[in-house]
């Protein structure tokens, strides 16, 4: 939901959101955002989808969303609305509403632990909350303090900064990231701060397990 929302909107978003989950979880997809606002005399109610995979740390950067999957979301999302409405049940849109699917552009802000998951091997430009910047690499993220809300109290990503010298790695908190964004390329991901991001990955994976082991 977009900051600053007003309430009424924001409480019809709430009422949805469960309907709406449940329908792209079972389509393989998860929710990014859902929002309903007004447009003229009737409301939009847009919901942005997201695939649930994440690459592993052999793989290559993500690909974008099956447009053709997402088009079947929003059959069934567009059947379940209007069964509501049919009904009329509590959670359907007020009035007549459009009704829009879509997927997360490449400007999307990256906010939440599945976002840097799904960004792996992605350049992104991050600002920090003390205002410094740093153009990386993604690599793993921790799950430690992660939230079923998708909060990230104390998540933490390795970054791979590329320099003259070799990458240059960067445990950084997404508690302390204002701002974060992938950046376009047009190049393939330099081998050097690849091999460093696989073996941060499988640093943490041994160091996991050995916690584990003790516990």
């Amino acid at each position: 939901m977009s900051p600053g929302t007003p309430p009424a909107q924001a409480g019809a978003a709430d009422r949805l959101r469960p309907t709406v989950v449940e329908v792209v979880e079972a389509a393989g997809f998860v929710l990014d955002d859902l929002e309903v606002r007004p447009a003229g005399r009737r409301q939009v109610v847009r919901v942005v989808v997201d695939t649930a995979e994440v690459p592993g740390p052999h793989d290559p950067p993500a690909p974008s969303p099956d447009l053709d999957a997402v088009a079947g979301v929003s059959r069934e999302l567009s059947k379940t609305l209007d069964a509501l409405d049919e009904a009329a049940d509590d959670r359907a849109p007020d009035g007549e509403y459009t009704l829009e699917v879509t997927t997360p552009g490449t400007d999307r802000p990256l906010t939440r632990p599945h976002h840097w998951r799904r960004a792996w091997l992605r350049r992104v430009g991050v600002t920090r909350t003390d205002g410094s910047t740093l153009s990386a690499r993604v690599g793993p993220v921790g799950a430690a303090g992660e939230t079923g809300d998708g909060g990230h109290d104390g998540v933490t990503v390795t970054l791979a900064e590329g320099t003259p010298r070799g990458p240059v790695l960067h445990e950084v908190a997404l508690a302390d990231v204002k701002q974060a964004v992938v950046e376009v390329e047009f190049k393939p991901a330099p081998p050097a701060e690849v091999e460093a991001l696989v073996k941060a990955a499988a640093d943490a994976q041994d160091a996991q397990d050995g916690q584990e082991e003790r516990s």
